[in-house]
């Protein structure tokens, strides 16, 4: 195993098995103590339910971008928007004279 590889799987030390107790006499005990004390900090369990956007360019974002809803359908709303503007404005400025 290389060094690299040794040094990053030192450093993933999850910290019930990385407790003050166990290190004994380190000099960076102090350090692994305040390490172990802000992990028992951090909240468990799911996140909060996020508010549902007011605004409609967020609710589309939330509907079609963020999370597990990540899909193509804003590229087909895309191409369909591009269309019905191109025939608008092709009508507005060629074909309305022609009839």
């Amino acid at each position: 195993m290389s060094f690299i590889a040794r040094r990053q799987l030192s450093t993933l030390i999850p910290p019930k098995i990385a407790s003050v107790k166990n290190i004994g006499e380190n000099p960076n005990a102090k350090r692994m103590g305040e390490l172990v004390s802000f992990y028992k900090k951090l909240p468990t369990g799911p996140a909060p339910a996020a508010k549902k956007p007011i605004n409609p360019f967020l609710r589309y974002k939330a509907a079609y971008f963020d999370g597990n809803n990540a899909s193509g359908k804003p590229l087909v709303h895309f191409a369909a928007f591009i269309l019905i503007l191109g025939y608008t404005w092709e009508y507005q400025t060629h074909l309305k004279h022609h009839h």
